[in-house]
């Protein structure tokens, strides 16, 4: 169980749930969640399956489906499944966390002793006299599959995978048995969804200087050393799933992952690595760390041990043992400032929703969308401004300048629908069928001309839609992007080499899921809340719904009784909203709690937070 599983991230809908809080999905990626905390491992599902074991009078029919709903009882080493086996088969049968998730079905089917066996389990060249032989065909509809060292879940409702053969013997006045088996579970989703939770690995992004969250499946009736070693060995490598290539690990190469103990509260792992290792390395892995193994109850405190001895951060007194790492994933915005145009076409600048509004520039009445950057690296304090002229449904167009003495604004070109800011002061714009960057000083009346960016799948293909909104997470790395107005994606920035020196080609990688729009509503808006979250608009209605980028269920958010043109969030401050006839209204808890903004109400044009 060297690694664990990734998954790609959203489920598309949750019908139903358990008492507590196991959902039962119906479709799309299925999703577990957990309820109480168990004694000798991590959180605990609120329903046990008791795996029976096989009976001498079953048929092969019976054998196999009771060997498939015993297998997914994945305590003590599935003793129980063993029973369905040959003993030899026992031994070389090694599933890991690996899994097909029907949506319906499967289905049993008793044929022929096919041709070709599955592959890594040699049979047995000695038949006893009279031993008969049979397998069963079994099929349905996948709805998902997971991977022990791929590390991604494919979410599909259409998905397809080939049926999956067992082969079976039976000695004279013996019971059917075993012999040939897929190296991987077959669940259905309600059983997936009590056996399996999701958890955050942590990796840094391309700066090594914020952590990005990936989600994973872990079984969850494991212990919790099982889990937090599997945890700890897959932060040793960069995902593989739609992140790979958009984020990295501290992790110095050739690392080898000893035993991962816990004690009380405190996560003891214990790292081998040659030669010197700076010590800003160790306080970023011990970062990853902390952040990965703290999604567990049982865990407070981590300690790492390096080739034997324990590591201690700077700053702790001579205390291996650490509770509030260095690093982490972006921090929430710090004083809740916002921007918004006025009726008479000037900038505004307000802090928190009942704040005093301070003039920052004259622009003009003729912009209908704007977007204000975080602070620029190295700039002490400055920001960026885009603005377009126009609507968004023939596109607009593009404005950018730098905020800070007189304002100059510099046409970027026209055809732009959206635009949202990065981290490091790249501004990325969707246009049509096109999503763009702008690199560089974008202020400056020389800065180099917008870069078209490509958006694959998973796959390497190209994506042919229309991108109708993207923003960018506060991490850098990922993105929330609304496609042909139904469905909301979420994607990784990646850069990579050409043949040619200094080149980098920069592309969007989609995740393998996705989320339609509710109901007879479009996607209009989106804006991230936080670093786990994004917050969507859906007209008409309006229809605002909360996200967890992790795939956990969805939560609607009540919304005002007018038409709403645009949102804005930020992580512990209010959601804000742009209304019609310059309106603008905020909602302080996302509990539908919808206040006017000001003392008086104050009018306005595209409220946003940076970003």
């Amino acid at each position: 169980m060297a690694s664990r599983l990734r998954a790609a991230g959203l489920g598309l809908l949750l019908a139903g749930s358990l008492a507590g809080c196991v959902s039962i999905p119906s479709g799309g990626l299925v999703q577990s969640y957990t309820v109480t905390q168990g004694p000798s491992g991590q959180s605990q599902p609120f329903m046990q399956r008791i795996p029976q074991p096989p009976q001498d009078n079953w048929s092969p029919t019976q054998v196999v489906q009771g060997f498939i709903t015993a297998s997914g009882s994945l305590g003590a080493g599935q003793t129980i499944a063993r029973e369905y086996l040959t003993p030899q088969f026992s031994k070389c049968w090694d599933p890991g966390w690996s899994a097909t998730v029907y949506s319906k079905g499967p289905a049993f089917q008793v044929v022929p002793i096919p041709k070709s066996s599955p592959a890594g389990c040699p049979k047995s060249d000695t038949k006893e006299k009279g031993q008969k032989e049979t397998a069963v065909l079994v099929t349905g509809e996948v709805q998902a599959t997971v991977q022990t060292s791929g590390s991604y879940a494919v979410p599909s409702a259409k998905a397809t995978e080939r049926p999956q053969i067992f082969e079976l013997v039976k000695a004279v006045g013996g019971p059917w048995r075993i012999n040939q088996a897929p190296q991987r579970l077959l669940l259905t989703s309600y059983i997936f969804s009590i056996d399996y939770q999701q958890r955050n690995l942590y990796f840094f992004d391309p700066g090594l200087r914020v952590l990005v969250p990936d989600p994973v499946y872990v079984p969850l009736q494991d212990t919790a050393a099982d889990l937090m070693q599997g945890l700890v060995n897959d932060l040793g490598s960069p995902p593989k799933d739609w992140l790979f290539g958009a984020t990295s690990t501290a992790f110095p190469d050739g690392t080898k992952v000893g035993d991962v103990t816990l004690d009380g509260g405190t996560a003891m792992v214990n790292l081998d690595v040659a030669g010197k290792v700076p010590v800003q390395t160790w306080q970023q892995v011990s970062s990853q760390l902390w952040w990965t193994l703290q999604g567990s109850s049982a865990v407070q405190q981590v300690e790492l041990v390096v080739n034997g001895k324990p590591w201690i951060p700077p700053g702790n007194q001579q205390s291996p043992v650490q509770s509030q790492p260095q690093y982490s994933p972006p921090p929430p915005a710090p004083t809740g400032v916002f921007y918004y145009l006025d009726g008479a076409g000037n900038l505004m600048q307000q802090v928190g929703i009942q704040g005093k509004p301070s003039l920052i520039a004259r622009i003009g009445k003729e912009y209908t969308q704007i977007a204000v950057s975080p602070t620029v690296e190295g700039s002490s304090g400055a920001r960026y401004l885009a603005a377009l002229q126009g609507g968004p449904q023939g596109g607009g167009a593009l404005y950018t300048g730098l905020i800070g003495g007189k304002l100059k604004l510099v046409k970027r070109g026209t055809g732009y629908t959206s635009m949202s800011w990065a981290p490091n002061g790249y501004l990325w714009t969707t246009s049509g069928d096109q999503v763009f960057m702008l690199r560089g000083d974008v202020s400056a009346g020389q800065a180099a001309q917008p870069v078209a960016v490509n958006v694959e799948n998973s796959f390497g293909a190209s994506v042919p839609a229309t991108f109708t909104a993207l923003r960018v997470a506060p991490d850098g790395v990922r993105v929330a992007i609304i496609v042909n107005g139904s469905v909301l994606d979420f994607g990784a920035i990646t850069e990579q080499p050409t043949n040619h020196a200094n080149q980098l080609i920069t592309k969007i990688v989609l995740s393998q899921s996705s989320v339609a729009s509710p109901g007879n509503t479009n996607f209009s808006a989106v804006s991230w809340y936080g670093p786990d979250n994004v917050i969507t608009l859906g007209t008409p209605g309006p229809v605002l719904t909360e996200y967890p980028v992790n795939g956990g269920a969805s939560t609607v958010i009540p919304p005002p009784a007018q038409q709403l043109q645009s949102i804005t969030a930020s992580q512990g401050w209010s959601l804000i909203a742009g209304g019609a006839k310059d309106s603008m209204i905020a909602d302080i808890s996302l509990t539908g709690a919808w206040v006017s903004i000001g003392q008086v109400p104050i009018k306005g044009v595209s409220p946003v937070y940076p970003g």
